[in-house]
């Protein structure tokens, strides 16, 4: 018994050196794990440009009254290179109201 309670010790201590001993080596491990996952964060932002930045410039025109209806709006969106295609459903419904507030505004 007391042979394995002698072998724990040093195991424990064996950890707790290799844990303190070589911090720069934790350093650089977590500096890679950080570089990988920016990395795959900059080449997903790449592949897919401005996912939700089209539904935004819809709301900002929808507001501002560039538009009189969402089918103008749609083809406002595209000639600037935005797509269309988050606007449907409840996001049609709800910019189809901002341009009319937009309208009545104005």
């Amino acid at each position: 018994m007391d042979k394995s309670r002698g072998e724990t010790e040093f195991h424990d201590a064996d950890e707790e050196r290799a844990a303190s001993g070589h911090p720069v080596v934790a350093l650089l491990t977590a500096g890679a794990i950080g570089l990988a996952v920016g990395a795959v964060i900059w080449q997903y932002r790449r592949s897919n440009p401005q996912k939700f930045a089209s539904f935004d410039r819809a709301v900002d025109m929808a507001r501002s009254g560039a538009v009189e209806t969402v089918q103008k709006l749609n083809r406002r969106l595209r000639e600037e290179g935005y797509s269309p295609a988050q606007i449907e459903g409840r996001a049609k419904k709800y910019l189809s109201q901002l341009i009319d507030a937009a309208q009545r505004r104005g």
